[in-house]
């Protein structure tokens, strides 16, 4: 679905024609759908988008209790959260941002963690939580800069600096934008410089080299335009720095889109452009279409009022200021009427659950009354019967227990100095535990964890292995192991990024990559690409 961003409507035909050819199922044909009204600027479609993914979470395809459930449920999680973000229901978007957290550590994918507190403290920061989001966001930053350097990585860095500038943008906080958009903007310049050095491990990101320079040019566009944007807002404000900066943005793909120009508006405002002020608010207005009690819609008659203003035709501009004022009434009359359906659907709720209550204290009540009369005549039968066996039990369960101590005490006789031979039954018992219950996918699995549990010595497990593990020391052999589970994984599970495999075999992405290449000649990528 490359085209869903950019020709939604082309998209919808082509996932109703897929269903009805069967190539997808309904599930994925919901999932896309989500997908495209959620990249929507129209909150009606954006809601949708919302009403879908609540949907497809009750859906058996996003059941948590299987590995592929979870990832289903991952994937329509950020669909509703990036809605829920633009719609700016931030208690839906905190609640996504936190199962999606959760889910991302029962998975081992640290670095999606990582992005999604950083998108918690973005919530945080919209919620009026400022200084505790904005410690949250760096928290996030300083972890993800921290460790070899990996694609993954820098991608979630320059996600959650995104969030960042996002909400000093709006709190006003220009100055503090500028080290964030440096950051971005030198962090991948260096990537593009030298990409041998990053780890490949992004499943956002295709493997093709063009996929990566559109990445790179997009990020480093936004960067750009958000940082015009600081220097133009900035006390004093830097125009030259910023005008250099915008005109770098304008030039790419994202300064060319319609989302790109609006983001530069700000920008030619201040250095006087008011063409591309009136030209840029036009589009804009356009997409928007007949959805003009909307807040992007009074932005667009501010921007042509100050247009207006600037080029003297007062008139103009009056008529503009009028009708962006009778907007911003309905907007509020909008929140004020969703406000009382809110509250009116609390109080409902209240009574509803107040009536429920108490019929289920009532009938606890009465099951209660004959739960006790039934367990005096149990208790008055019982106590007859045990009262006779009594005695006949306690001393059949001493019997019991003396035979047990016995023969506990008489399996535990070791002779002095004397250690167990290592012999091939013990060797196989081991390796078929290891085997089947896949103790190798623990990362922290160590040799005093098998000597402990077999209970036998270091020496003896040396003996074991170095008789019947093909002269392997026990590190080699779990890494083997480990190698052999990844190899499957890499062919039986195309949707598991490299990330997630080396997570689900026990290693670690870098020492993953590193293994595998030492055993194989090649990084599991290129095994990948050439299976």
């Amino acid at each position: 679905m490359k085209i869903y961003g950019t020709e939604p409507e082309r998209a919808l035909a082509i996932i109703d024609s897929a269903l009805i050819a069967g190539n997808v199922n309904s599930f994925q044909a919901d999932y896309f759908r989500a997908r495209i009204y959620a990249n929507s600027i129209e909150d009606p479609r954006m809601g949708e988008a919302v009403a879908m993914c609540e949907r497809l979470l009750q859906h058996d395809s996003t059941v948590v209790s299987t590995r592929s459930g979870t990832i289903n449920r991952r994937k329509v999680l950020e669909v509703m959260m990036d809605a829920c973000r633009k719609l700016h229901d931030d208690d839906k978007w905190l609640r996504c941002a936190d199962e999606l957290a959760g889910l991302c550590h029962s998975l081992g994918m640290e670095t999606e963690a990582l992005r999604m507190e950083a998108e918690i403290g973005a919530v945080f920061t919209s919620l009026g939580r400022t200084e505790e989001g904005l410690a949250k966001l760096g928290e996030a930053i300083r972890a993800l800069d921290e460790g070899a350097p990996s694609l993954d990585r820098i991608d979630a860095g320059i996600v959650a600096r995104k969030r960042r500038i996002v909400a000093l943008d709006k709190l006003g906080r220009y100055a503090e934008m500028i080290p964030d958009c440096l950051a971005i903007i030198q962090k991948l310049e260096d990537y593009r410089s030298r990409p041998g050095e990053y780890a490949e491990d992004s499943f956002r990101l295709r493997p093709e080299p063009a996929a990566h320079e559109r990445y790179c040019n997009f990020y480093l566009a936004q960067a750009r335009a958000y940082m015009a944007i600081a220097c133009t807002c900035i006390t004093p404000p830097d125009l030259q720095t910023a005008e250099r900066y915008a005109r770098l943005a304008e030039q790419s793909e994202f300064g060319r889109s319609w989302k790109g120009r609006w983001t530069l508006s700000t920008v030619w405002k201040a250095l006087g452009e008011w063409d591309k002020v009136i030209a840029i608010s036009n589009e804009v207005a356009d997409r928007i279409g007949t959805d003009t009690v909307s807040t992007d819609f009074a932005i667009t008659l501010k921007d042509r009022a100050d247009a207006a203003l600037a080029k003297g035709q007062y008139r103009l501009a009056a008529s503009y200021l009028q009708r962006q004022s009778g907007i911003k009434d309905k907007l509020n009359e909008k929140r004020n009427e969703a406000s009382a359906q809110e509250y009116a659907a609390r109080y409902h709720s209240l009574e509803q659950e107040k009536i429920l209550q108490e019929e289920k204290a009532r009938s606890t009540r009465k099951d209660s009354i004959i739960a006790i009369i039934s367990v005096i005549m149990l208790i008055v039968v019982v106590f007859a019967v045990f009262s006779v066996r009594q005695r006949r039990s306690i001393i059949e369960k001493n019997r019991a227990l003396v035979r047990i101590i016995g023969e506990l005490n008489k399996s535990r006789e070791v002779p002095a100095n004397e250690e167990p031979k290592p012999d091939r039954e013990m060797f196989d018992l081991i390796d078929g535990t290891i085997r089947n219950e896949k103790l190798y996918t623990d990362v922290k699995l160590q040799r005093q964890d098998i000597v402990d549990r077999f209970n036998i010595s270091r020496h003896s497990m040396n003996d074991l292995f170095s008789a019947y593990a093909d002269g392997l020391s026990f590190t080699a052999y779990i890494n083997n192991l480990r190698l052999q589970d990844a190899i499957r994984l890499l062919q039986e599970e195309p949707e598991l990024s490299i990330s997630e495999i080396a997570a689900a075999v026990g290693f670690t992405p870098a020492n993953f990559r590193e293994q595998f290449k030492r055993q194989y000649g090649m990084t599991p990528t290129e095994y990948r690409q050439n299976t």
